[in-house]
């Protein structure tokens, strides 16, 4: 006898456990791992996937309770390297197997649309010689008659100028037209399919590192600065791969990059893309879904979620940008997208390659430690320069009475650059903006002297139950060690009293910009103009048709775009991102500051780029305007070692929340004993710490952040229940 583990299609959270069915003599050859089933659910009929087939009953499961399955719906529903990819992501993220299905099933698939589209056919029927009443009836017949076969319904819709569904029905019922249906999507065919071949003729370093990828059975680590030709080697990767009939998944990290991404691949592959990303509606992803599913697409380019596209035979996953930390689910469950292609190359023995012009630490101590491959793509494949980038002392502006967003220098700058009609970004580091408090004549930020963090500001910062016994006040809180003083009135190092936050946003830059050149064409891409349907892309657009001059942003300006007339960037404030109290800080603003500066002097004549700050000696942000990178990283990765950070430990990060901060501080100082006493009867050196959240009260409920780090925190996990409420995650990439 046969059982299966189903997972049923429930709302996630309402019921998120498998059930056991039995499985009955008549359906014992189709059922397999990965059908969609129908079966008994309380007292009306439910569906869902079979996660397992197993002999025996699960323990503690009376035999009695079980029912039978009612029937298969399909066959082929899910892969079975999903299935397994869904229980490591299981197993791996401490979630339930519902969860991690989730990720791999639209929608409308969980809500029981399991038929794949299909198209409707009208087709004239011969022999007909009475006329129908209605002009748009006898257009219908006129069209389909000199059509020579059946036409698609919306094509004949669109040729006859549209016609009322009852119109149609009466043509039908008088026996002049006939209804049918066809697949929607067709298999790609490698053999038939015309493939655009790539015109561009490839560089001796190209080559090399191309041949390079291709020999190695290792994952690859493509290093090669902005403007090397990234985007040229993953088309002839791309190319390779779908020409042996295997299917490729290119990722980038933000919806932003979409559009040039999909215009660069069309050229070559036509309508075998499917698109994943954050702004499709459920219609329009579960129709992506099938195209992929049934074979239509060789090609899958999207954000994170993309990697799970339902692909069959996979032979490439190329992780774009790797280094940003947009490929990080920040919901549950955490999943790390780097991690997920690492697993999905294992199931299917599949190429993977990740690129960046600044890889992340991770990424590029693991090909020291020889478990990636790395080649180097060092210069611009236009030949032209590295931009120029100039340092401008924030400090000496104050002292000059300026106290514009823009120096003098970025003024003219920008200046000189709209009399020649060339464009202009001015980048603002939103996402680095933290409560720092910055001396505006030294540049002095206080840092724990435990960690080596920067504090961050607390404003009526509440008692914590850990350590500190202060009643509500304004406070310097270190989140890795709880360390706390009470701010400075005076700056420690200068005595200057001219010690405060820092901060500016885009819609400060944007009218500051447009009030000192109001001739100047401006637009602002940021969450709040690019979060309808259509995003970034008539943003992106526009600017690269030069119907502005000058583009303010965010992030997303920094990341992968390529506009060729853009000879100036404005980086308003530098500094901003080195004070997030988490020890990737330096990395992040590193690599930030290298991908904003690499989208100038891309064509032509040197771009420069103007960086503001109120730290120019700062290692991090002299590394950056120098393009150090491989110092860098040296640097930042023995740092790493020394405190025992990430890739030298694993973390993990629990939120908790709760309405009593005395309670709760309590609860989680009983559970840290607990952590500390597991640890210990295991043997497991571990560090654990607990602060505040970024944001520690919202709706009158307290959020606090518990702190993991250990070489091995599995170990920990396997032996210490989480409290219920904990939300989990595993390697995180922001802490606080």
């Amino acid at each position: 006898m046969s059982y299966a583990q189903v997972i049923v299609f429930k709302k996630l959270g309402e019921f998120d456990d498998s059930l056991t069915y039995r499985i009955p003599k008549s359906l014992e050859s189709s059922v397999k791992e990965g059908s969609f089933v129908e079966f008994p659910f309380r007292e009306r009929k439910g569906q869902g996937i079979v996660a397992s087939i197993v002999e025996n009953i699960p323990a503690g499961v009376p035999e009695e309770k079980i029912r039978e399955l009612n029937a298969v719906v399909r066959t082929d529903g899910i892969h079975p390297n999903h299935l397994k990819l869904a229980r490591f992501i299981a197993s791996y993220y401490r979630t339930s197997e519902a969860r991690s299905l989730r990720l791999m099933v639209p929608k409308g698939l969980w809500e029981g649309a399991f038929e794949e589209p299909k198209t409707i056919l009208v087709g004239s029927v011969a022999g007909i010689t009475t006329p129908p009443r209605g002009k748009k009836a006898q257009k219908i017949l006129e069209i389909l008659s000199q059509a020579g076969g059946p036409l698609p319904l919306e094509g004949l819709k669109e040729q006859s100028g549209g016609f009322t569904a009852d119109t149609l029905t009466r043509l039908v019922e008088l026996g002049m037209v006939q209804k049918s249906e066809a697949p929607f999507f067709a298999p790609f065919d490698p053999k038939s399919a015309v493939l655009k071949e790539s015109d561009k003729q490839l560089t001796p370093e190209q080559e090399e590192a191309l041949a390079q990828i291709r020999s190695s059975d290792k994952p690859m680590l493509l290093l090669g600065v902005t403007g090397s030709g990234k985007t040229e080697l993953y088309l002839r990767l791309i190319h390779e791969t779908v020409r042996q009939g295997k299917q490729a998944i290119l990722l980038v990290p933000e919806i932003a990059l979409t559009p040039q991404t999909i215009g660069y691949f069309r050229q070559s592959f036509g309508d075998a893309i499917a698109l994943f990303h954050s702004k499709l509606s459920e219609g329009e992803r579960l129709k992506m879904w099938w195209k992929v599913r049934t074979g239509s697409a060789a090609l899958v380019i999207g954000s994170r979620s993309a990697v799970f596209a339902p692909v069959s035979n996979l032979g490439l996953v190329i992780l774009d940008e790797e280094h940003e930390w947009t490929y990080k689910q920040e919901s549950a469950p955490y999943y790390r997208t780097h991690r997920i292609a690492e697993e999905m190359a294992k199931l299917w023995g599949s190429k993977l390659v990740f690129g960046s012009a600044t890889p992340s630490a991770e990424s590029f101590q693991k090909t020291s430690s020889g478990e990636y491959g790395i080649v180097r793509l060092l210069d611009r494949i236009q030949k032209t320069e590295m931009p120029l980038i100039h340092l401008v002392d924030l400090r000496e502006e104050f002292k000059k009475r300026n106290f514009s967003v823009f120096s003098l220098l970025l003024q003219n700058k920008i200046r000189d650059r709209l009399a020649k009609n060339e464009q202009v970004i001015l980048f603002v580091n939103q996402r680095g903006l933290a409560n720092a408090v910055v001396c505006r004549d030294c540049g002095y930020t206080e840092k724990c002297p435990r960690c080596d963090i920067a504090l961050k500001y607390h404003r009526f910062y509440q008692n914590s139950g850990f350590r500190s016994q202060n009643s509500a006040a304004d406070r310097l809180v270190c989140h890795y060690c709880q360390f706390e003083k009470a701010p400075d009135l005076l700056c420690p190092e200068c005595r200057s009293p001219y010690i405060k936050h820092v901060g500016v946003g885009t819609q400060r830059v944007e009218e500051e910009v447009k009030k000192m050149f109001p001739k100047a064409r401006v637009v602002r891409a940021d969450k709040d103009t690019t979060d309808g349907k259509t995003g970034f892309e008539p943003i992106y657009h526009d600017f690269l048709e030069k119907k502005f001059d000058i583009l303010v942003g965010t992030q997303m300006v920094a990341k992968g775009l390529d506009f060729g007339n853009v000879s100036l960037i404005g980086i308003v404030l530098a500094d901003v991102g080195l004070h997030q109290p988490d020890f990737r800080s330096s990395e992040r603003l590193y690599q930030i500051l290298t991908q904003v500066s690499g989208r100038c002097g891309r064509r032509g004549d040197r771009g420069e780029v103007v960086l503001q700050t109120y730290n120019p000696t700062h290692p991090t942000i002299r590394m950056a305007a120098e393009q150090r990178y491989p110092e860098f990283i040296e640097s930042e990765l023995r740092h790493r070692q020394a405190f025992g950070y990430p890739p030298y430990s694993r973390m993990i990060k629990f939120t908790v929340v709760g309405s009593d901060v005395g309670k709760l501080s309590k609860h989680i100082v009983a559970e840290r004993e607990i952590i500390e006493d597991v640890a210990k009867a295991n043997a497991l050196p571990v560090t654990v710490a607990s602060a505040p959240a970024s944001i520690p009260k919202m709706a009158d409920r307290y959020y606090y952040h518990v702190l993991i780090r250990s070489e091995r925190p599995e170990i920990l996990l396997d032996h210490w229940k989480i409290p219920k409420g904990w939300r989990i995650d595993v390697d995180p990439v922001h802490t606080t």
